[in-house]
């Protein structure tokens, strides 16, 4: 046999094998019912349902037809409260999706509770706290190739991060010491201690206190680190752009 008659054999050997496909994001869903997918995102929080509605249009209509939109739109507005759903999407679930992400920077994500404009301080609206999901049998879990990680933050008001994180605490940072400090120097390190129940309206010039113990009593107050890191922040800047997106929604014909 020659070798150019043995190299066409070997090429169409190679043609004959079945090529393995890629399945790709619309394939797989497709090959899941609508009403499994809608008892997964029901596990879920909005901002995940928000990003997975992203992923292609079949998974967006799924997501944007749940109960959690208008039900967060009841909740945060009161019961008679009434949405003008979009001409180019006149399905009221769809509209309620679109109008809650674009007010999802004064929406918590637990209770699902409003916090208005003009809150004087950032620390009162709704923050980005981290929470665990639920894992499986392994941490690592794989879907269409990706890790996918279990720690996740979602905006929560601040009760909710009050109990959330006396449920869930958060780790020690490392510039908290597990020692004594005196008055003026803890109010010189954590310029938001004089706002908490346990050093307002006190004379504290003599005393000392263990640092852990009220660095814990300021987090529990501020609800988490990030509220202590947003206690003298402004809410301008959310009112703005929480504003300018509900203008939008409003202009849309």
């Amino acid at each position: 046999m020659s070798s150019s008659k043995a190299a066409r054999m070997h090429r169409s050997n190679i043609s004959a094998k079945p090529q393995m496909q890629v399945r790709t994001h619309d394939q797989i869903d497709k090959r899941v019912p609508p009403e499994i997918w809608e008892q997964i995102f029901n596990h879920l929080y909005p901002s995940q349902l928000s990003r997975i509605s992203m992923v292609n249009k079949n998974l967006n209509v799924i997501v944007s037809s749940l109960e959690v939109w208008p039900r967060m739109f009841y909740a945060a507005h009161g019961p008679k409260a009434q949405l003008r759903p979009l001409m180019s999407i006149p399905k009221f679930k769809s509209s309620s999706m679109i109008f809650m992400c674009a007010s999802s920077l004064h929406i918590c994500e637990k209770c699902f509770g409003l916090t208005g404009y003009n809150a004087d301080k950032l620390y009162m609206l709704p923050l980005p706290i981290p929470v665990l999901l639920p894992r499986r049998s392994t941490d690592a879990i794989k879907y269409v190739g990706g890790r996918f990680d279990p720690n996740w933050t979602i905006r929560m008001c601040l009760p909710c991060r009050q109990g959330h994180i006396s449920d869930l605490e958060e780790p020690i940072p490392l510039y908290v010491l597990n020692g004594q400090i005196d008055w003026n120097s803890l109010r010189d390190k954590y310029p938001c201690a004089g706002l908490t129940p346990e050093f307002r309206r006190r004379p504290f010039n003599n005393r000392v206190f263990w640092e852990l113990d009220a660095f814990n009593c300021i987090r529990q107050y501020f609800g988490g680190d990030v509220g202590i890191k947003a206690y003298n922040v402004s809410t301008e800047a959310c009112d703005e752009m929480t504003a300018t997106r509900i203008r939008w929604y409003q202009l849309q014909g």
